[in-house]
């Protein structure tokens, strides 16, 4: 039997979730909703779905087994505690929250009502980051002991787009700052015992720059995301026997383990869809009857929500 999505949002990343779906034997995207019923209705013409409708239309049917909430950052929240009302899991677009109060409100709803929510961080699912986690884990670099993060683009300078309008939740923080703050919590894998940072706000009054450093028990990182200038999306760990390059962490690609100088394994992928991970995951973890899952932990998410509410305080 089909597992079926429902979407709530019919944006350019939502078509971009229906492409995965459909590369995926026995997974569907059942419906469209959005607030604007026009909208979801020539959303589902175009993407070949069965319904479109509102919210709660959506919610109404039966066999829609998870729901992908990919509607702007401000709506997260609550979108999300909307489903878990209606007893649906949710898999919820990066960042899932605002705010550690916001995390916190959406995952004692979802363990109350036995129900699985996952922030869609994609990346860490990509096969390239899981081999970059694998060294570190097998202690191939030795201890860590410093690394670095850097992603960013030229945003439009539109200020009512989702990027730029506080209105919207815009910001470099919340939009690029996720991956670097959950990608490397992830690679390193240790507890988070200081934050530093310094930010820089843009005329609408949302973060255009950030650099963040974190104290990983000793090992320094530091992590830098704006929309005013093109960085190379790269990461990199180093440690007391080695590193490791990540030329590109939001997509796939691949990572380069170094030892004594010199290439010592080189880990390659390309993947047409990355959304696909993190979709196999949702289904598996709603089919075992998991709230949460071991890629993506509640607990993760909610540091980075810590995170984002020490930074811009």
């Amino acid at each position: 039997m089909a597992f079926n999505f429902g979407i709530m949002g019919a944006g350019r990343i939502a078509r971009q979730f229906c492409d995965a779906a459909r590369r995926l034997d026995g997974v569907e995207v059942a419906a469209v909703s959005s607030k604007n019923p026009d909208k979801a209705s020539r959303f589902a013409e175009e993407e070949n779905i069965g319904f479109s409708g509102g919210y709660e239309d959506m919610l109404a049917i039966k066999n829609i087994d998870a729901v992908y909430i990919a509607t702007t950052h401000n709506f997260h929240h609550e979108n999300a505690l909307l489903c878990l009302r209606r007893g649906k899991p949710v898999l919820i677009e990066k960042p899932m929250a605002t705010s550690r109060r916001q995390a916190g409100d959406i995952f004692d709803l979802a363990e109350k009502n036995s129900l699985f929510v996952m922030e869609a961080m994609w990346s860490r699912f990509h096969p390239h980051i899981r081999k970059a986690r694998e060294w570190v884990a097998d202690g191939a670099i030795g201890k860590p002991v410093t690394a670095h993060c850097a992603v960013g683009f030229i945003a439009h300078p539109d200020p009512e787009s989702r990027l730029l309008n506080p209105a919207l939740a815009g910001g470099a923080m919340y939009d690029l700052g996720v991956y670097a703050v959950e990608l490397m919590t992830y690679l390193i894998n240790k507890p988070v015992t200081g934050v530093k940072s310094e930010v820089v706000r843009g005329d609408t009054g949302v973060d255009v720059t950030d650099t963040v450093m974190l104290d990983f028990d000793g090992c320094a990182a530091s992590l830098h995301t704006t929309f005013m200038a093109s960085l190379p999306g790269s990461a990199a760990i180093y440690g007391t026997e080695g590193h490791i390059m990540v030329p590109r962490i939001i997509h796939s690609g691949e990572s380069v383990l170094y030892r004594g100088g010199e290439v010592a394994e080189r880990f390659e992928v390309n993947v047409e869809n990355g959304f696909i991970y993190e979709i196999e995951e949702t289904v598996r973890c709603v089919r075992e009857g998991l709230t949460e899952s071991p890629v993506v932990p509640h607990a993760d998410t909610l540091l980075c929500c810590e995170i984002f509410d020490e930074v811009l305080r």
